[in-house]
């Protein structure tokens, strides 16, 4: 191993091997990637390789489109086949607010330039034949659907390959079995890494580490708040309905999301994998991954799974003569708000954070584009707000991570409405007239930990949202009473949450009274 690079990479699932291979792209190749174990080993091994394009967030999506598009041309370039099965992606709406989502997210889609289509519940059966269109009993009946024909299923392990080979071809290094024990910010800047294998000096530090997040931030020296929560998916046997409709000349389905029972199901080898996203599923690792893990799995908990299970065969009756295989119960790496970190860390020079990916496989292409970026230009290509690590701070303690990272997990599919706030570990940071709003009558938001002031419920009204939708709201009439009177006359507004200034030394007063 070298004792110099410009870059060193910590983590080879496929997000570091991402970042490595964008690096090189843009001619960064004096790069070096460190795996503590071998690559794949964290979380890229055991999941599901779906790579889903919706996602409401226009940073997120854009991150997304890019992994797809790029995934599709991996292969020509390195030779190295990634499995990638274009089945499309269909996701069922069972009412009419779940389908406004998807109305919604069409904005979205058409921005960034994602192709999808609108379709009806007949055309659902056309594309999938071995749904269960409802009987308006235990099934819901659909109401229509949403179907990006791209996207699909890749083998995560086949593609980490094609990224290490792809940078390994323009000169990068790759050292496996390289756990960092320690790091020290040098005079000069740089960061001086620490080995089983010797020291390495650099002017970047990309932390890529998955479920190791935590424990490689206390390294440096700072609170990432990313831990992981358990991800489970079913692999069943062979199922006869399945084999006999391929025989008979169908091609692969779509991979399938019935959002409103929050579960995916896709083909595996003639069989079925059925991810549900349950409730009650733990957070793990809030104090580090104990040395004994390494590439392991946790026993499943079927009895969580069981309503998705029903649902999903209902849905498609040909689950109920299958036998289960396997279930893969692995940690997938969530943050506070379901969004990766990618950028930046605060107050640490030269170091990046490329961490909190609970949907790895498809960011991992779009998140190395876009910190190879920015280390190489400065600057981002895109608006990365969403992603940034610098939009958390210090008020993210062990506790509220866990808290929030199982809330976000469980609301994977949950329609997301514009005005969402959801309730867990909060208050986080509340400014000095916190109580005063409250007592007059304050429903509250969350930005960035800060509760905010949505508006004020008059006197007789309960402070609360009672409905969450797509339409007008039941607040509305006392939210526009607050504006005629901001028009008409004068206000007093918190504003606490807005950005904040330290100002320090002799002259602190005085600039500030001048200010």
């Amino acid at each position: 191993m070298k004792s110099h690079a410009q870059v060193v990479i910590i983590g080879g699932g496929s997000v570091g091997c991402s970042a490595l291979y964008h690096l090189t792209q843009l001619g960064v190749t004096d790069a070096v990637l460190l795996e503590r174990d071998e690559l794949t080993a964290g979380s890229t091994w055991h999941a599901a390789g779906l790579l889903p394009l919706f996602n409401m967030s226009y940073t997120v999506g854009q991150l997304h489109k890019y992994s797809v598009d790029l995934y599709k041309s991996l292969p020509a370039e390195t030779g190295q086949d990634v499995s990638f099965h274009v089945t499309g992606n269909l996701r069922l709406a069972t009412s009419r607010d779940r389908m406004d989502e998807y109305l919604k997210y069409c904005g979205t889609a058409n921005t960034i330039g994602v192709p999808f289509h609108v379709i009806t519940a007949e055309e659902v059966k056309s594309l999938w034949p071995l749904v269960e269109l409802g009987n308006g009993g235990d099934t819901a009946n659909i109401v229509g659907a949403l179907y990006h024909p791209d996207d699909g299923h890749i083998a995560p392990a086949d593609l980490t390959m094609a990224l290490r080979k792809g940078a390994r071809m323009r000169g990068a290094e790759i050292h496996e079995q390289t756990e960092v024990s320690a790091a020290v910010q040098l005079p000069s800047g740089e960061w001086k890494l620490t080995t089983n294998r010797g020291e390495i000096t650099c002017e970047h530090v990309v932390c890529a580490t998955g479920n190791y997040a935590r424990q490689t931030g206390k390294m440096f020296g700072i609170n990432v708040p990313a831990i992981p929560v358990e991800h489970q998916y079913i692999v069943y046997d062979e199922s006869p309905e399945l084999v006999a409709y391929r025989k008979n000349g169908g091609k692969e389905l779509a991979v399938l999301r019935e959002s409103d029972q929050s579960y995916y199901l896709r083909e595996e080898r003639g069989g079925w994998i059925l991810g549900p996203y349950e409730a009650g599923a733990p957070a793990r690792f809030a104090d580090g991954v104990p040395d004994w893990f390494g590439k392991s799995l946790f026993d499943g908990e079927i009895e969580r799974l069981i309503p998705h299970i029903e649902a999903a065969q209902r849905r498609v009756p040909a689950l109920e003569n299958c036998g289960i295989k396997t279930i893969v119960n692995g940690p997938i790496s969530y943050t506070p708000d379901g969004s990766p970190l990618i950028g930046p860390a605060w107050g640490k020079r030269g170091l990046w954070l490329n961490e909190g990916h609970s949907f790895g496989i498809t960011a991992a292409g779009g998140s190395g584009w876009q910190l190879a970026e920015w280390i190489t230009e400065s600057e981002p290509g895109i608006d990365m707000l969403a992603v940034d690590p610098r939009r958390f701070g210090p008020y993210t303690s062990k506790r509220y991570v866990v808290a929030k990272n199982e809330e976000t997990y469980r609301n994977v599919f949950t329609v997301h409405y514009p005005d969402e706030e959801r309730p867990d570990a909060r208050p986080a940071k509340t400014s000095p007239v916190y109580d005063k709003l409250k007592a007059m009558g304050a429903v509250f938001g969350q930005r960035y930990g800060w509760e905010r002031a949505q508006w004020f419920a008059p006197p007789g009204v309960e402070p609360k949202v009672d409905t969450l939708s797509w339409g007008r709201q039941p607040w509305f009439p006392y939210w526009k009473a607050e504006h005629e009177a901001t028009r008409q006359g004068v206000i007093v507004m918190d504003m606490s949450f807005m950005a904040k200034f330290l100002v320090q030394g002799r002259d602190a007063g005085r600039l500030l009274e001048r200010i």
